[in-house]
């Protein structure tokens, strides 16, 4: 036998995605799909009603509750997440999954959030939502933030 030590790999098991794993919205999938966001949430947004989205603004100064920083977003976006923000209860129950699950992620400024607390919102179950946006099909960019 040989007095050299051997490394010892670390093995890296990847993290299974469960109930308190976060999901966002992933923008880089938007720009390297065929898809345009900007005119996708215009369609999406004339099948839900009426709504007064002024082009013209391209940035707002936008203030963090928790940590009281200032970031200029751009002016649709917050558009669009004030807009979602105020849908009513009953929306997210006949919606699809998928367009639930994209509104409040919207509403949330596409801020992470647990299948916990995004199913409380949708009214659905934690599993369905973990199984739905886990998998390798990628529904409108929504994807599990996954430790490396």
């Amino acid at each position: 036998m040989s007095s050299i030590p051997r490394p010892k790999p670390k093995l890296t098991i990847p993290k299974r995605p469960g109930p308190d794993t976060q999901f966002y919205i992933d923008y880089e999938w938007w720009d390297s799909s065929s898809l345009d966001l900007k005119t996708y949430l215009y369609t999406r947004l004339s099948h839900i009603g009426e709504i007064n989205i002024d082009p013209g603004i391209e940035e707002v100064d936008l203030v963090d509750a928790k940590t009281a920083e200032v970031r200029r977003v751009d002016g649709f976006q917050y558009m669009v997440q004030v807009y979602f923000s105020q849908l009513p209860e009953d929306f997210m129950a006949s919606a699809s999954l998928v367009d639930a699950v994209f509104c409040v992620l919207l509403a949330n400024g596409n801020q992470p959030m647990t299948a916990r607390e995004i199913a409380e919102r949708v009214r659905r179950s934690s599993d369905v939502i973990v199984r739905t946006f886990s998998g390798p099909r990628v529904y409108q960019g929504i994807r599990p933030l996954l430790d490396e």
